[in-house]
């Protein structure tokens, strides 16, 4: 049996936009993450794929997202020691690169 509490709170929320970009006919693995995350684990982050018009191809095939993980990454001696990070694997099926924005979300 699972204790839940429920909280009624205005949630903080900070966005960020990143651009990136997928090889043709290539399968990519991406890496997100938000620095230091709350310490009593109280947050949500996510990240979401925006793929951009390049004006010069009339038809674009959807990006395909093949995988997410997680994970909760402590490295002791950096700038950013604790972190949750997101690793999505991106499949691009069009003959040609796509840019896309990653759109970073974290609810706090």
């Amino acid at each position: 049996m699972h204790a839940h509490t429920k909280e009624i709170v205005m949630a903080n929320v900070d966005v960020l936009s990143g651009t990136y970009h997928i090889p043709a006919l290539s399968t990519n693995t991406f890496t997100f993450w938000w620095p230091s995350p709350q310490p009593n684990g109280k947050e949500y982050f996510d990240v979401s794929i925006a793929p951009q018009y390049d004006k010069q191809h009339n038809v674009m095939k959807p990006l395909l997202e093949v995988k997410r993980e997680w994970l909760y990454v402590v490295e002791v001696g950096t700038i950013h020691p604790v972190q949750w990070r997101l690793d999505m694997t991106l499949r691009n099926d069009n003959d040609f690169q796509v840019t896309f924005l990653a759109n970073h979300i974290r609810a706090y």
